[in-house]
């Protein structure tokens, strides 16, 4: 490099730009006679690994780095050396602007700022931290202005998600209580009305009862929300068209992006559409309220003036705040009917049977309203502590003057509340018995023993721990790695009961009785039983009961989500067995799990998983998501992996897609739960038409793999690591290899 180019060093491909750009021709001149402090200012933007850029004299005129010609896009390579109004002709004001005052010796500084004006051909909001410099001449007058560019859209973007997943908690968790303590039935369904608006983003809700009044007509209007009740009054008693009756005939949701465009609307007298003066609904969502006696009790309807605006999660949110508002409905409804017996004792002495039924099935039914509050508020309380770690770490991680020992830190912070996060949200499916369970033959010696050195060790150098085991097999069919988590949920309890010292005692054996249990009647067969010692505290008889109820416990503050034994009772239940507890105060406690045994087959020898090569061969994928933000990540995630990647919105698109390949794939990378075909059922008909394609499933939750398993696909479970996609892409692709 000559002289003159000595100070553009090794700045990458824009420093080489700049030594080929005819300077002669700009404001500037040639790069030789640029004063020194022009080519110190470039030679340290060159260097740097931030996006920035110089706007010199008072024209503007360009000079940048690679790191903001990654930013400018297509705006580049033309300007560089252009003024910054030439570059950028729709933020001319802006630009003004900010060379008045830089070159005036001030600075200017704009935080997440939207950009996304400037941006015409970007399909998303654009996002920016702008800081703006003067940089001296030699008589230390200012001479241009440095700019320093930080993308922040994922930043931003992710946050408004944050918050309002958070609303979203805050109203279930609100309404859940509230509906738990309201027996009035108006103000009860008016809340549940105006929920529905907020979790949607409805411009108008409103709750119709399907009760005959004394008209002896039905379809009435009951509550409203975003709307004068004078807008409805007017237009008299609606009628079951095709879009209105199914709602209140229990056919499901029913939900149109543009009711007008819809082939339902306007097929009934007399309007054939909406009556004149009706409210300007376009975009409509319906949802029927059930009673737990299958009666249609009214219907959920809300809608918005626009177009596109309710979504398959909206769906979702309004089924369940329309199941919750039917427990309570027919909660205030039984608690009204008691009021009446009340005042009318005298009268229905004959009837006193069926008054007590009620009112213990009211009682019921508020008990399960308490318990669903109680559920409700422990999920977020844990998880608005674990977005508190996970939003203070993306906070810091902002800081300009962030170490890489911090950054580090904090991005490990980040991974590993993601990771408890996964953890709660297997013990709570676990406790549903949804947990999606991968159950084999395997001999439950052959587990325990297994666990013989990580028992010590979780149990520490105080306490004795003593295994039992037969002589014979003691075949089961469940999931190894959700029994070993059981087993380990009971070795920790039992511990911490000890206060760590004491003796801790594990038998294997066979029975063929699981003695009577909560309300249900002893059980003969063949069971396989587990059975965990302690010589601790014992357990309250008051909390008994309640052990297994999810988040419940009886230890401090901090030490424990009550989440354990949760997942122990599930586990057991989901694989057909059952759990008992006997326990003596101060003596200690037994807990004992029953599992069918199974008798004359093989337990089944996993074969470790294999080493992930770190350069693995490159694949060609067809990724099937049909959430976009979900699909983005595999997409960066397997591109990181070294693989090539198309993409389809859903089962059918994929089969297109599949159908006009060229180039045969490699692997069908799938989620389960998507709209119209199901993973599992594009995963069948790709075997049938595609044998030699391999196939890859992933869910965070599938009713239909918790019910009935993966049919023999491999499955990987969200979220998930990239080490775990690339370990699961290795075994999905290792049958194929020859």
């Amino acid at each position: 490099m000559s002289k003159e180019f000595a100070f553009l060093g090794d700045g990458g491909r824009l420093a080489t730009l700049i030594g080929e750009t005819d300077w002669a021709s700009t404001p500037l001149g040639p790069i030789d006679g640029w004063p020194q402090y022009l080519k110190t200012a470039t030679s340290i933007i060159l260097r740097a690994p931030v996006p920035m850029a110089l706007l010199w004299g008072s024209d503007g005129v360009m000079i940048y780095n690679d790191a903001y010609a990654a930013i400018v896009g297509a705006r580049h390579p033309a300007g560089l050396g252009a003024t910054v109004h030439d570059a950028w002709p729709e933020a001319r004001t802006f630009n003004e602007h900010v060379l008045r005052v830089c070159l005036a010796g001030e600075t200017l500084s704009f935080a997440r700022q939207e950009m996304s004006q400037y941006f015409p051909t970007h399909d998303h909001a654009v996002f920016l931290d702008l800081n703006y410099s003067p940089v001296l001449d030699h008589d230390g007058v200012p001479g241009g202005v440095l700019a320093v560019v930080v993308e922040t859209t994922d930043a931003v973007l992710a946050e408004r998600g944050l918050r309002g997943e958070t609303h979203t908690l805050e109203t279930l968790n609100l309404t859940g209580a509230a509906l738990a303590a309201e027996l009035e039935l108006e103000p009860l369904i008016q809340m549940v009305t105006d929920a529905g608006v907020k979790l949607t983003g409805a411009q108008f809700g409103a709750y119709f009862h399907n009760l005959m009044d004394e008209t002896g007509e039905k379809l009435h209007l009951f509550t409203l929300a975003g709307a004068e009740r004078a807008a409805f009054e007017t237009l008299g008693r609606p009628r079951a068209t095709a879009v209105f009756g199914p709602t209140f005939r229990n056919e499901g949701v029913i939900r149109s992006d543009d009711i007008l465009a819809d082939p339902r609307y306007g097929r009934s007298a007399p309007h054939y559409g909406m009556p004149k003066g009706h409210l300007p609904v376009r975009s409509y969502l319906s949802v029927p309220v059930t009673s737990r006696s299958g009666a249609v009790l009214g219907g959920l309807l809300f809608g918005h003036s626009a177009v596109g605006r309710f979504t398959e999660r909206h769906e979702r949110l309004l089924v369940g705040v329309a199941a919750q508002a039917a427990i309570a409905i027919d909660n205030a409804r039984l608690f009204k009917a008691v009021q009446d017996v009340n005042d009318t004792l005298e009268q229905r002495v004959v009837e006193r049977t069926l008054e007590l039924t009620e009112a213990h099935e009211a009682l019921r039914q508020a008990q399960k309203m308490e318990t669903l509050g109680q559920l409700t508020g422990g999920i977020a309380h844990d998880f608005n502590n674990l977005l508190t770690v996970i939003r203070g770490s993306a906070d810091l991680l902002k800081r300009p003057d962030l170490t890489e020992d911090r950054r580090t830190r904090y991005i490990a912070a980040i991974a590993d509340t993601a990771d408890r996060a996964t953890k709660l949200t297997n013990q709570l499916l676990a406790f549903a018995r949804r947990s999606s369970l991968t159950p084999t033959i395997v001999d439950a010696r052959t587990i325990l023993h297994g666990m013989t050195d990580m028992i010590a060790t979780l149990s520490g150098a105080f306490i004795e721990v003593s295994m039992r085991l037969p002589d014979e097999p003691c075949l089961v069919n469940a999931d190894a790695s959700q029994l070993e988590t059981a087993i380990v949920n009971l070795a920790v309890n039992a511990r911490d009961a000890m206060h760590q010292r004491g003796r801790l005692t594990i038998d294997v054996d066979a029975a063929q009785r699981i003695p009577a249990v909560r309300g249900h009647a002893a059980q003969d067969g063949d069971f396989v039983r587990i059975a965990i010692r302690d010589t601790g505290t014992g357990i309250d008889p008051a909390h008994i009961e309640h052990i297994f109820e999810p988040f419940f416990t009886s230890k401090a503050v901090g030490h424990g989500t009550g989440l354990g034994l949760s997942q122990v009772f599930g586990f057991v239940k989901q694989s057909g067995g059952e759990v008992i507890v006997d326990s003596v105060p101060g003596e200690g406690a037994t807990f004992a799990l029953y599992l069918p045994r199974e008798r004359n087959m093989t337990p089944i020898i996993t074969d470790p998983e294999p080493a992930i090569c770190p350069e693995q061969v490159s694949l060609r994928i067809l990724v099937v998501e049909d959430n976009p933000d979900v699909g983005n990540f595999a997409i960066s995630a397997l591109a990181d992996l070294g693989h090539a990647i198309v993409f389809a919105r859903d089962a059918e698109e994929a089969l297109d897609v599949l159908d006009g390949q060229t180039t045969r794939f490699d692997v069908v990378f799938s989620d389960v739960m998507m709209p119209g075909m199901t993973g599992i059922e594009l995963g069948r008909e790709i075997r049938r038409r595609y044998p030699e394609t391999a196939i890859l499933l992933t869910s965070g939750y599938s009713e239909v793999i918790s019910r009935e398993g993966s049919h023999g696909f491999d499955l990987l479970r969200k979220p998930y690591s990239m080490g775990e996609l690339a370990a699961a892409l290795q075994r999905a692709t290792s049958a194929f290899v020859e």
